[in-house]
């Protein structure tokens, strides 16, 4: 499915909790113009906000650094635990088929 992003379904569909989706169809929604080949599908599970799960196309081959930047452009990787499988990774660690990415905020806004 491809909605073009000046229908009113693409303006509603570009954010969900305050944070821009660019899965699967939805990347041209986000990133207009920039056409990517997606090779694997991964699990992300968002738990800024109001969370959610979904799973999505990604490249082949790209690192969770890279996942965050394009997943979270005004977050800054040390607000954010990052897990793949559960388990802490390194920057240059590269997502593989099936894997499970989690980005869950250190702090809560609002919380004490």
């Amino acid at each position: 499915m491809h909605v073009p992003p000046e229908t009113p379904c693409a303006q509603s569909a570009r954010t969900v909790g305050g944070v821009a989706l660019s899965h699967g169809d939805m990347n041209d929604i986000v990133n207009p113009g920039i056409r990517k080949e997606y090779q694997m599908r991964v699990l992300y599970i968002n738990n800024s906000g109001g969370g959610w799960a979904d799973y999505i196309q990604v490249p082949d081959g790209q690192t969770v650094e890279r996942f965050f930047a394009e997943r979270m452009p005004a977050g800054k990787p040390e607000d954010f635990l990052i897990r793949v499988n559960r388990q802490p990774v390194s920057r240059d660690t590269v997502l593989q088929e099936n894997d499970r990415v989690t980005i869950t905020p250190v702090k809560v806004e609002g919380a004490a």
